[in-house]
């Protein structure tokens, strides 16, 4: 991965940690669009690709602690720019892993379900740029889709229906509810995993909630496992 997408995933996590900021995203994304919370980030990410130069190291432990990252940059991404309209965080279920293979194969099988979600709710979105701040999330999925495929010495594009194409699959709400329905034990009063494919103002933030059950998922995921099989 390079450095400028790994710059711009932690200045993500530094607004997220900035009650300035926050209030600023919240503003810019609700308010006035996504087009203005963008081009904030387009100056943050700037700003910090000129300190910050260096390339982290790339070994197994260093990658999956970088997805783990990632993951929990994308959810304080999406609560920052949601604000009041965020989900409750979902109660999960069965996240421990009893072996590293299984840890690989469930890792896998989220992010190539992630990568499906993002491109199946695209269509959806009405606002070019929540469209561009979702699609910013969807392309690190994919990046760390393709990685632990190859990293289990699979076709680095195959999906999570076990189908290796040139051009990736939409999921519909039902499919990836279907995957992940059985790590989510309660949705503690929060929409359902579903959105509508009629383009709308309330439909972006149904969207957006949508991909913050999955980033919620994916990051209590890594919380779990990767300290436990990779000490990072």
């Amino acid at each position: 991965m390079s450095a400028s997408s790994e710059n711009c995933l932690e200045v993500l996590a530094v607004a997220a940690d900035s009650a300035k900021l926050a209030a600023f995203e919240r503003r810019s994304f609700l308010r006035t669009g996504g087009i203005a919370a963008g081009a904030a980030l387009v100056g943050l990410v700037a700003r910090d690709a000129a300190a910050q130069s260096a390339t982290p190291p790339t070994g197994p432990r260093q990658q999956m602690a970088l997805v783990r990252r990632h993951e929990n940059d994308h959810v304080a991404f999406l609560l920052n720019g949601l604000g009041a309209a965020a989900r409750p965080k979902p109660t999960f279920q069965n996240l421990l892993q009893p072996n590293l293979n299984a840890f690989l194969t469930v890792a896998t099988a989220l992010e190539n379900t992630g990568v499906g979600a993002y491109l199946g709710a695209a269509p959806a979105i009405l606002d070019p740029g929540y469209l561009s701040a979702a699609a910013s999330i969807a392309l690190v999925e994919a990046r760390h889709a393709g990685f632990f495929n190859s990293f289990r010495s699979k076709p680095m594009t195959l999906n999570a229906f076990g189908m290796e194409l040139s051009f990736d699959a939409a999921f519909t709400p039902s499919q990836v509810g279907g995957a992940a329905g059985s790590f989510i034990a309660s949705l503690n009063g929060g929409p359902p995993l579903d959105f509508s494919n009629t383009r709308s103002a309330a439909n972006d933030v149904a969207i957006l909630n949508y991909a913050l059950a999955l980033e919620y998922l994916e990051a209590d995921f890594y919380n779990v496992n990767v300290p436990l099989f990779y000490g990072v």
